[in-house]
């Protein structure tokens, strides 16, 4: 009677190991089967600003050429939000002039903006401005789903006009003055010469 009983239980013991490794097996193939939804990059050109693009945190690709200084950036490792984000991201070092995939994410304006020369590119000086931004190597976070397209403010108001210079207010061998109107219709003198490229912001 007992080798009956120690045999059954030899038995459903033997049964029990069978529907586990073969469960294991069964979602190891199920897993398989479900593929996750790939990530796209997004890809911006060497011109876009921060301060176009809503999403607080992305992924983007960055082409080649970015390091022009037609493309301008403001600050140093934290820039302005109306910097370009590529020419910022070869500014930190994060990309070199060939491009690439960056982590951009957004951060609070700051009181200031110290201009550096670093990798090729000239940043420049702000005294203040409303937003800001870092610039990370493309590893995502855990748990963090990145936008595969990108959400673009549609303001075409005096935002629209951002960057683009009303006149130029008094001309001297030594410098040119250049009044500019900003997308939050705040004026902007920008000094330029010799010496580095000054900036005053007037609200």
């Amino acid at each position: 009677m007992r080798t009956v009983v120690l045999t059954m239980k030899a038995s459903v013991i033997e049964m029990f190991l069978v529907l586990l490794v073969t469960g294991v097996h069964s979602n190891k193939e199920t897993a398989k089967k479900i593929k996750r939804p790939k990530f796209t990059v997004p890809q911006i050109n060497c011109d876009v600003k921060a301060g176009k693009i809503i999403n607080p945190e992305f992924i983007v690709k960055c082409p080649a050429g970015c390091q022009d200084p037609k493309y301008h950036v403001y600050g140093t490792d934290v820039y302005a939000s109306y910097s370009s984000v590529c020419g910022a991201a070869v500014h930190s070092g994060v990309l070199d002039n060939s491009g690439g995939k960056i982590l951009v994410r957004k951060v609070a304006g700051q009181s200031g903006y110290k201009g550096s020369y670093s990798n090729g590119v000239q940043s420049l000086s702000l005294p203040r401005w409303r937003e800001s931004f870092i610039v990370l190597e493309s590893k995502p976070k855990k748990g963090v789903t990145y936008p595969s397209a990108l959400t673009y403010s549609s303001s075409k108001s005096p935002a629209a006009q951002a960057g683009k210079c009303s006149r130029v207010i008094e001309s001297k061998p030594e410098f040119i003055n250049t009044r500019c109107v900003l997308g939050d219709s705040r004026e902007i003198n920008i000094l330029t010469g010799q010496a580095p490229l000054a900036l005053a912001i007037f609200s």
